[in-house]
């Protein structure tokens, strides 16, 4: 394709914005694993490396702690995380706070898995 003429391009052509791709928080399809943050072992404020790393807006985010309430967590929002494990990377080795886990097995008994009800057991890394 040929190249537009410059006497043919708009007035301050050159300034326009160039559109840029903007994060979602709508799942194109299920991940096959989702992150899954242990109250217990997450820091939360101070550290909150794995909100700072995720690509998807608002999936991770302080909340108050179940156990400590004058303390805040981190949360996994099951419905919109893409399972791309960059928290889990990003997690400082001394927390050891997230897990990748299977979409599966978090859906059948997400309560378990839910930041106020957390009751499971992580398995290790």
């Amino acid at each position: 394709m040929p190249a537009v003429p410059v006497a043919k391009l708009p007035k301050d052509y050159d300034k326009l914005p160039v559109p840029q791709p903007q994060p979602t928080s709508v799942r194109k399809r299920e991940p096959k694993m989702l992150a899954v943050i242990d109250p217990g072992k997450c820091f939360g404020r101070g550290c909150e490396y794995c909100i700072a790393v995720c690509p998807v807006p608002d999936c991770i985010t302080l909340t108050r702690d179940p156990a400590a309430p004058e303390l805040d967590v981190c949360t996994v929002n099951f419905d919109t995380c893409i399972g791309c494990m960059a928290c889990e990377k990003w997690c400082p080795d001394d927390y050891d706070a997230i897990r990748m886990l299977p979409f599966a097995t978090v859906s059948k008994s997400r309560d378990a898995y839910e930041t106020d009800t957390f009751s499971a057991e992580l398995p290790a890394k």
